[in-house]
């Protein structure tokens, strides 16, 4: 008889624990949870789906776990790269409005959920599905200092500078992390030196999304980023 291994990702784990409890799987399917917190007064919180959906092909976003345990209220903004501007929309006591709740959330791609400004205390919510067995997952960076939403395809936390998203990147570049608790963009560029410490050195956690720009004269990209684990 099959088994199917649940993985708890609190937002701090680790790839080597996944490679070891994959040690007890004896199917391909292993189904993992991600918990975010909506803060209390409405905060932004940058967000991803790093799982894949157990039902279809993609994460439609008003399917999913996150987008039903958002209480009614709760704002979601996912950023329109061609227009680069955002999308936004709020859910109400019928549900998501068909533009958000049938917007398809692409592997590697960051956004902003937010609960209920009026809310007085936090809410936790789920992103729940599949972990995924791609040996890579792409996700296109835009040309022209385009900017792009951008997130670990994976359901791991990642340091920022080690990456190859970050050594790739062409001198000149831009990244964006989102600072939950000042509600501010901290920004930083690539220079010939590499990465400042501050952006090198930051932790990028599962299901968090961030914004990479490239310089003018840098064309389109992509970046491949590896399973960081060995199941399946």
């Amino acid at each position: 008889m099959k088994k199917t291994l649940w993985i708890a990702i609190a937002g701090a784990l680790a790839a080597s624990v996944i490679a070891a409890s994959a040690q007890e799987v004896l199917s391909a399917n292993a189904v993992g949870y991600i918990k975010k917190t909506l803060p209390a007064g409405g905060k932004l919180v940058a967000v991803s789906i790093p799982l894949d959906s157990m039902t279809e092909a993609n994460n439609v976003f008003g399917r999913t776990s996150l987008a039903q345990e958002a209480p009614v209220g709760s704002l979601v903004y996912f950023w329109n790269e061609v227009n680069q501007t955002w999308v936004a929309g709020q859910k109400s006591g019928k549900g998501w409005s068909p533009l958000q709740s049938n917007t398809v959330v692409k592997s590697g791609e960051g956004f902003f959920i937010q609960g209920p400004k009026a809310a007085a205390v936090d809410t936790e919510v789920t992103i729940t599905g599949e972990v995924p067995a791609d040996a890579t997952l792409s996700r296109g960076i835009l040309a022209n200092k385009a900017l792009s939403s951008l997130a670990n395809p994976y359901p791991v936390d990642f340091k920022f500078g080690t990456s190859d998203l970050a050594v790739q990147a062409p001198v000149g570049s831009l990244v964006y992390f989102w600072n939950q608790a000042n509600q501010t963009w901290v920004a930083g560029q690539k220079s010939g030196k590499g990465w400042s410490p501050l952006q090198s050195n930051t932790v990028v956690q599962a299901g968090e999304g961030f914004f990479l720009q490239q310089p003018a004269a840098a064309p389109a990209a992509a970046w491949n980023a590896a399973k960081p684990y060995t199941w399946p």
